[in-house]
């Protein structure tokens, strides 16, 4: 038990964590990128189920 207790107080990780913080990726304009890579990834869906569609609706009209 006060093993553990020394375990949870043990501030030297603190310190650890604060001489060298993550280095984030930048977040500016995050809406407006996430707006262009979702409209992207969704003409490139349509455009395959387009392509899918009339090469394959073509054996299914006959």
């Amino acid at each position: 038990m006060f093993a553990l207790l020394k375990r949870l107080t043990n501030l030297g990780v603190v310190s650890s964590t604060m001489r060298k913080p993550r280095a984030y990726p930048n977040v500016s304009q995050g809406f407006a990128r996430d707006r262009r890579n979702l409209c992207k990834s969704c003409n490139e869906v349509v455009g395959g189920f387009n392509r899918n569609l009339r090469k394959y609706g073509k054996e299914y009209a006959n």
